[in-house]
């Protein structure tokens, strides 16, 4: 029951014959809601209760259509096939024909509830979970869950496509073995997906055991299950690879637009206007900016443009008298206000009142002082806030900062790193990050991360007050007026709060997060992620030894210390169900170099094909073999080269919409039909630390889930047996 390319293209369209129904059904309710839309506002006589009548049919009529006209875009996202015969198809919204057969299921109906609860341990009724992944009118793939293997067999006239194609093969060996497999994978994976959120849970596991599957299933299943306390308080998924996010957003349509964040770690961070994160770091870099080093170096700076160290005494001409704040007493007031100030531009607000004090004090003790009367000071107050000398003052001893400048002020050179760093940063680490940023270099996700950390410390601008207007202006009080006497209906009040939360880029106040691929997030992006889940419970799914992180206990206690006393869960995934055999055994001789204690997980799946070593100059070899492999396998293949070599590896090869070339750090999360390791040897020496270009080698190992090929300059064994 395996599906080749062309069966997997034959379930697309049979897929695509459901959605033509559905939208060719809601052409016609939405031609019917229009109608009655135009007849709803047509002018009539009568009594006030006849008039209101007709606005309430108007309203109903015009929410009817708009709730149309968005319902065109996830309209069908899954089907579940059960095990009495029936099929139904969920989506966006319900849709019944004309005969009120349903075409379409709610997703929030009781009849879609099996999609979301629904797992191999409590399959409640259904065989298989299907996916089907559309863009706008076009159904785009499928993939299929197979929940109930023993009742594969009854799928009629149709084939299991993805990972349930693989179930369902194994299930159907006669050996007691492949069916306790089966049952170990689907058991693992339910307990995790399926654990309390009343904290932190941890899942772990080697390449191929279905974490992201996990992290997938697992927020739909707490966002259905919990669906008023998620909407209300939020859920943040940050996911490794566009796949991911196109995932979540395909099952949960409704709930993505307002309450679930799906982002990269590259695109969190909320960055000027206009700003993006288009480049892309090497090893080197990424492991001195994404340290939590940085942290003190960022400090560094932040103290280094917080204000002038020698500040001038502070003239102030009033009402013919001139008094002066000594320059040392207005040092001392600062260094007091910044000791309980929780970020920079926080203690701007408390610095000026301390100024204003200051003065004030000057003021009293000019000799020609006389009688001070109540409100002398208040006026003497509102006064010196608008004299040019007391601005000039605050803004050499506290000035407003905001991330933006102060990093491109640190990556164009005009700060000077290597200054700001010493002690912290060696000068090998300072040189690159330099380096990295050298030339007007694009924004990479490392330095979104560092713009994340340089927000926190200086805090919002302060909102400066504008000195008081005692003029009256008439028709903006009646303006004023007729905006709070404004009538608004319960839909009006919640349609627009929807609005604001889906607006509201830094939204920071999460229920949940979702973290993938957590090996490779670094420390200063735990402290980035910390910062918008402030209470919130946890899913993190990774393998820490897949990490490209130099020292894994720095992620490790970053992790810890962002899930603070958080309940702690762990669940471990075992069985590797898409690697083979072959490609595995490989594999696990550099894990047992990597770590002779730990134990890869049990590949079941055998393809009776070795991996190909191939030794010879690279560069040469690569095209060659990456023709026999696209000959091989029907689907894609991707070739793994080192960060510095992976243009000129581009640039050898043929232009084929199956092959990819990608480095060590984007093929994270990503697996192909056939997969080309070049040059291992530059892909391990490139890396910040040799114990993390080993681990970067092994994860480029094991993205392969029918063939493998390794092109290298010298025996690979160098690099397997050290």
């Amino acid at each position: 029951m395996s599906a080749d390319a062309g069966a997997v293209a034959d379930e697309v369209r049979r897929e695509q014959v459901v959605l033509d129904r559905a939208l060719s059904r809601l052409e016609v309710l939405r031609g019917e809601a229009l109608q009655r839309q135009h007849e709803s506002v047509r002018p009539t006589g009568g009594s006030p209760q006849a008039v209101y009548e007709r606005d309430v049919a108007a309203q109903a009529a015009a929410n009817r259509r708009a709730e149309l006209d968005t319902a065109g875009e996830g309209l069908v996202f899954g089907r579940l096939d059960r095990a009495d015969g029936t099929v139904h198809h969920v989506g966006r919204r319900g849709l019944r024909t004309q005969e009120q057969e349903p075409i379409v299921v709610d997703w929030r109906a009781p009849a879609a509830a099996a999609f979301y609860r629904a797992t191999a341990a409590d399959p409640q009724g259904v065989v298989r979970r299907r996916t089907i992944s559309t863009r706008r009118d076009r159904v785009v793939g499928v993939d299929d869950e197979l929940l109930d293997a023993s009742a594969a067999d009854g799928l009629e006239g149709t084939v299991v496509v993805g990972d349930g194609a693989f179930l369902a093969a194994l299930s159907r060996e006669r050996t007691g073995q492949m069916r306790d497999i089966v049952a170990t994978i689907q058991r693992e994976q339910d307990a995790a997906v399926r654990a309390p959120d009343d904290g932190a849970l941890v899942v772990t596991g080697g390449p191929g055991t279905g974490k992201t599957a996990v992290a997938l299933h697992r927020v739909a299943y707490l966002m259905y299950a919990r669906r008023e306390w998620y909407s209300r308080r939020g859920v943040l998924v940050v996911g490794p690879s566009p796949v991911f996010v196109d995932y979540i957003g395909a099952v949960l349509p409704a709930l993505g637009e307002t309450s679930v964040r799906l982002a990269s770690l590259a695109d969190l961070p909320e960055l000027p206007r206009g700003v993006e994160v288009t480049g892309w770091d090497g090893p080197a870099a990424v492991a001195v900016k994404g340290s939590a080093r940085m942290v003190d170096v960022l400090k560094a700076v932040v103290r280094s443009q917080a204000g002038a160290r020698r500040l001038a005494d502070l003239e102030l001409l009033h009402w013919g008298v001139t008094v002066t704040v000594p320059g040392g007493d207005i040092a001392r007031r600062r260094s007091q206000v910044h000791r309980s100030s929780r970020s920079h531009n926080s203690g701007r607000a408390a610095f000026s009142a301390a100024l204003v004090e200051l003065c004030w004090r000057a003021w009293q003790r000019r000799p020609e002082a006389g009688r001070i009367e109540e409100d002398d000071r208040e006026d003497f107050a509102s006064w010196l806030r608008g004299d040019p000398a007391f601005r000039r003052a605050l803004d050499a001893a506290w000035p407003v900062l905001t991330p933006w400048p102060l990093l491109q002020r640190l990556r164009s050179g005009e700060l000077p790193l290597r200054e700001l760093a010493r002690g912290v940063l060696s000068d090998d680490e300072v040189a690159a990050v330099a380096a990295s940023w050298a030339g007007g270099a694009p924004l990479t996700a490392a330095d979104a991360a560092i713009h994340d950390e340089l927000a926190e410390m200086l805090g919002a601008p302060p909102v400066e007050v504008e000195p008081e207007d005692d003029g009256w202006d008439e028709l903006a009080e009646l303006d004023e007026l007729a905006r709070s006497a404004e009538v608004t209906t319960h839909f009006d009040r919640t349609s627009r709060a929807r609005r604001d939360v889906a607006q509201e880029r830094d939204y920071r106040t999460f229920a949940h997060v979702v973290v993938d691929e957590a090996q490779d997030v670094t420390p200063l992006q735990w402290r980035m992620l910390g910062r918008r889940a402030r209470g919130a419970s946890w899913t993190v799914v990774g393998d820490w030894v897949q990490s490209a992180w130099p020292d894994v206990a720095e992620v490790q206690d970053a992790l810890a210390t962002v899930l603070g006393r958080s309940r702690l869960r762990t669940v471990e995934l075992t069985t590797n169900y898409r690697t083979s055999t072959e490609v595995a055994a490989l594999a696990a001789r550099l894990l047992a170099r990597i770590d002779p204690a730990l134990t890869a997980p049990a590949a079941v799946r055998s393809t009776g094909v070795e991996p190909r070593l191939v030794v010879g100059d690279v560069l040469a070899e690569l095209p060659e073999q990456v023709e026999l492999l696209l000959g091989s396998v029907s689907g894609t293949v991707g070739v793994v080269a080192p960060h510095g070599r992976a243009q000129a590896v581009r640039d050898v090869l043929p232009a084929d919409p199956r092959l990819s070339v990608v480095d060590p750090w984007q093929v994270k999360g990503l697996e192909y039909d056939g997969c080309v390791v070049a040059d291992p040897h530059a892909l391990v020496a490139e890396a910040a630390h040799p114990l993390a270009g080993l681990r970067s080698l092994y994860v480029a190992l094991t993205r392969a889930t029918q063939r493998l090929v390794v092109v290298s300059s010298e025996p690979l064994d160098s690099l397997l047996e050290g």
